[in-house]
C-alpha cells in the first residue's frame, strides 16, 4: 500500500474517532428535558448545565420549558410566539436579569405539563431571548416544587 493510501486510512480512522467522540459529549451536555410521571406529577432531572427543562404546551403547541423559580412570568422567544401562534401583545417593560427589556404581554393562555392545565396565563415575548421558553411563577405557583439533590418534582396542588 502507498503512503498516499495509507494517510487516507489513517484520516478516515481519526474522523471516526472524532465522530464518535462528539456524539458521546454531546450526550453528556444535552439538556435533560422531563415529561410527566403521570398525570399530576412531573419529576426533572438536573441537566449537565445545571438547570431543569421540561416538555410541555402552550395553547396546545409544543414548547420546551427552562424552569425558572426567580422569573415571575411564563416568557417566551418572539420565534416561539410565531412558531406557536400566540398573538400580538400589548407593549411592555420587563426587569430580567440583564436589565429592563421591552417586550409583548398576552393574556388568557394555556399552558399544559404533562397532565397538569394552567388557564388565563400571563405570557410576555421578549425579543432576543435565548431559549424556547422559561416557566415562571403565574404558573409555578399551581404546583408544589420541591427541589432536592439534582432533581426537581412539579405536582399539581388540590384535586
Amino acid at each position: 500500500m502507498s503512503l498516499a493510501g495509507k494517510h487516507y486510512i489513517a484520516a478516515i480512522i481519526w474522523v471516526a474517532l472524532l465522530g464518535a467522540a462528539y456524539v458521546v459529549i454531546d450526550g453528556q451536555i444535552r439538556p435533560k428535558v422531563a415529561t410527566a410521571v403521570n398525570e399530576t406529577v412531573i419529576d426533572i432531572p438536573r441537566s449537565p448545565d445545571g438547570h431543569y427543562y421540561v416538555a410541555g404546551m402552550i395553547n396546545s403547541q409544543d414548547v420546551t420549558f427552562l424552569v425558572d423559580t426567580g422569573a415571575s412570568t411564563v416568557s417566551v422567544s418572539t420565534a416561539v410566539a410565531r412558531r406557536i401562534g400566540l398573538p400580538q401583545g400589548r407593549p411592555v417593560s420587563i426587569g430580567t436579569a440583564g436589565g429592563v427589556s421591552r417586550g409583548e404581554e398576552v393574556t388568557g393562555q394555556t399552558v399544559t405539563l404533562g397532565g397538569i392545565t394552567i388557564r388565563d396565563v400571563r405570557i410576555v415575548i421578549l425579543p432576543g431571548m435565548p431559549g424556547e421558553a422559561l416557566l415562571g411563577q403565574n404558573v409555578l405557583r399551581h404546583l408544589n416544587v420541591v427541589q432536592s439533590v439534582g432533581r426537581m418534582t412539579l405536582r399539581a396542588e388540590g384535586p
